[in-house]
């Protein structure tokens, strides 16, 4: 029994449950058996079953009617001619409805509803309006959609030319260039990046362009100038360096840039305080300042201070492997010469070349490992590294030039130009046509030269020649035109290559293909032509002082004293602090006069200049000259002979030692260095000064 509080809770759902109605009975299964025995009829209908007199009968009937259709009926020719008629006419009637009329459109659209009349009314006058825009719109929205990709990739390839990214550079303005040809940004990343990889012609024509059409910026300036530095555009980089220099704050950048300027127009001293103030300057980055210790090395004496210092910081730079200048820093101090070769020319333009500098605090094997090591390593330092451990080790070359060709072989132009330049370096000239097939060849300058200068180191002068005279769009027709000159003399074609030779002046326009050719025709012997190309500089390019030094070195070998001697008078008013050129005008001055008072005004002259340097050959030679065109026979001697052991930088003039000691009775030392002289490819004014001595030798009978 459950406890009191229990039933006081159950109690309440008792008398509910007990209020509820009963619920109903269900049937048991017999009283469902007697229902359905006693209703089954009631819900189906009534059926009364044929007997068998009324299923004959039915039968009987069924066999007079027709179960199939009755078959069709043969037409007569004349119904089928009918019919055929018909479908003729038939066809002939138009497949689309008639054109409606305007009358027919004006009743059928106010037959319809105002609602529906709006609709259409709307949508009449927003094809109207969007048509229009589309049409004339559509083009302009889209141009100015890719000039704004076009903008952004060329800004990316501006960041990847930064960081020295040559080749994702060049596809990335190469889309930009496809997307917009008018853009500016694209013009300006294509000309920074030809500026910055070497191409320095072809920037500063597009320089040239960008400049027309808008104001350049600082930093535009800056790859201007650098590339008209390169491309001997003086009077363009004088004009874009003194822009730079008249911003209220120049960078050590602007200070570098016009250092170089100084340096090719010969003012040495104001290059030199350029050079300084990078140095100087805190914000200057360790190129800047690897630039600067290269101009002061250039223009002062290796034996001075400053070089000395120069050379230090050099080996600083070299030393840190992190530096971003190191490698060129160990470039620098790894030079080396390669073979002579076909194509051999100046390095293009005279800008400021690596000083042939000697520091032995770098083993080869050490400035290799650091090349390799030094993230910053271009593909040259890479293959410069192998020409270090080469040169380490001669007897494992074989294993450095195959590890070479298998590193580097499948890279890029400029992996190839460097791989391709130490393979002739070591005379490798077949592994070379290897790595550089024709159809590769073509693509760039550099890398057909490389295939020429393998072509004729193996002497396969015909294939050259049939390769220069293809005409290839790569190379300049001024180029390929003097080193047919020398193709076809080595062939025997004696006339065409003299031929080729002016047709290459003929065709050498800017600066950069007139120091080409001057520098080739003068290595090769062809003296006229290098003068003439020379001279034509001048004319480009007035304020180029090595082209005024080239045509008076010239002059000199050609045995043309007084064409030299104007030359030196021209140097020496343009550049009045040149000393070796003055001395040498007053040399040359002396050996064509015999006038006892010039020769007293250039003693006058000369005495300054050699208290300035004692030791200066080439002044205390024009100094003698001077006191033997006076008769100051023992005067003369005495200044040949003060400081002759100690005379490192010009030796005197062996001409005048000898007429000295031939005036002073020294007859058998006379004799002597005569001699010595016969041989000797000297001016002919110099050869008349002992001319009197080789005949004393054997007198006429």
């Amino acid at each position: 029994m459950p406890p009191p509080r229990a039933r006081r809770l159950t109690r309440p759902l008792r008398k509910m449950w007990e209020a509820l109605p009963p619920f109903p009975r269900l049937p048991g299964p017999r009283r469902i058996a007697a229902w359905w025995r006693n209703d089954r009829h009631d819900f189906l209908p009534a059926q009364r079953l044929p007997s068998a007199a009324e299923i004959a009968a039915s039968w009987r009937q069924r066999k007079h009617q027709t179960i199939l259709p009755p078959p069709p009926r043969v037409l007569s020719p004349r119904a089928i001619a009918s019919q055929l008629r018909q479908r003729k006419a038939a066809a002939l009637e138009p497949p689309l409805p008639p054109v409606p009329t305007p009358g027919s459109i004006l009743s059928s659209f106010q037959d319809q509803s105002p609602r529906r009349r709006r609709r259409i009314k709307f949508l009449a006058a927003t094809i109207a309006v969007v048509l229009p825009l589309v049409f004339f719109g559509g083009p302009p929205a889209s141009r100015t959609i890719k000039a704004w990709q076009a903008r952004r990739q060329a800004h990316e390839a501006t960041t990847l030319i930064a960081r020295q990214n040559w080749i994702e550079a060049s596809r990335k303005i190469q889309s930009a260039y496809q997307l917009s040809q008018t853009e500016p940004a694209v013009s300006q990343a294509y000309a920074r990046l030809l500026s910055r990889t070497g191409q320095a012609d072809l920037a500063v024509e597009w320089w040239q362009k960008i400049g027309q059409g808008q104001a350049l910026s600082p930093e535009d300036r800056r790859d201007y100038a650098g590339a008209a530095l390169s491309a001997s555009e003086l009077t363009i980089a004088s004009e874009q360096v003194a822009s730079l220099l008249a911003q209220p704050a120049p960078t050590p950048q602007d200070f570098l840039l016009a250092g170089q300027l100084s340096t090719l127009r010969g003012y040495k001293g104001t290059a030199g305080k350029y050079a300084e103030r990078v140095l100087n300057d805190r914000r200057s980055t360790s190129r800047e300042q690897l630039g600067a210790n290269l101009i002061i090395l250039s223009i002062d004496d290796p034996e001075s201070a400053s070089c000395k210092e120069a050379s230090q910081r050099l080996l600083e730079i070299a030393r840190f492997e992190s530096d971003p200048a190191a490698p060129q820093a160990l470039a620098v101090l790894a030079q080396q010469r390669s073979p002579t070769r076909l194509t051999q020319t100046t390095n293009n333009s005279p800008n400021v070349q690596l000083p042939a500098i000697t520091i032995n605090a770098l083993s080869l094997e050490e400035i290799a490992d650091r090349l390799d090591r030094n993230p910053n390593s271009r593909p040259f330092h890479r293959t410069l590294a192998l020409e270090l451990r080469a040169r380490a080790q001669p007897t494992r070359e074989e294993h450095f030039v195959r590890v070479g060709i298998q590193s580097y072989g499948d890279g890029d132009d400029e992996t190839l130009i460097a791989l391709a330049s130490w393979l002739y370096s070591r005379r490798r000239f077949e592994a070379m046509l290897e790595i550089l097939p024709l159809e590769r060849s073509l693509r760039r300058r550099e890398l057909l030269m490389e295939r020429i200068d393998a072509l004729a180191a193996l002497n396969q002068l015909p294939e050259v020649k049939e390769l220069l005279l293809g005409e290839h769009p790569v190379l300049e027709p001024a180029f390929a035109h003097m080193y047919l000159a020398i193709v076809r003399s080595k062939l025997g074609e004696v006339t065409a290559g003299s031929n080729e030779w002016y047709r290459a002046l003929e065709l050498a326009h800017s600066p950069r293909a007139l120091i080409g050719l001057a520098d080739y025709a003068e290595k090769m012997g062809a003296l006229e032509i290098a003068d003439a190309a020379y001279s034509r500089l001048i004319q480009k390019q007035p304020g180029l002082k090595f082209a005024y030094l080239s045509r008076f070195q010239l002059a000199q070998v050609r045995g043309r004293t007084a064409e030299a001697r104007d030359f030196a008078t021209q140097i020496v008013r343009r550049w009045p602090e040149d000393d070796p050129t003055r001395v040498r005008e007053i040399y040359l001055r002396l050996l064509l006069t015999l006038d006892e008072q010039e020769a007293k005004r250039a003693e006058e002259e000369t005495v300054p200049l050699l208290l300035r340097n004692p030791w200066d050959g080439g002044a205390r030679s024009a100094l003698a000259l001077a006191r033997l065109k006076q008769g100051k026979n023992e005067a003369a001697l005495t200044t040949l002979t003060e400081f002759m052991p100690g005379v490192p930088s010009s030796a005197v003039s062996a001409s005048v030692y000898a007429a000295a000691l031939k005036a002073n009775g020294w007859s058998d030392q006379a004799l002597e260095q005569a001699q010595k002289l016969a041989t000797q490819k000297i001016l002919p004014e110099e050869r008349a000064l002992i001319a009197s001595i080789l005949n004393s030798q054997n007198p006429s009978p």
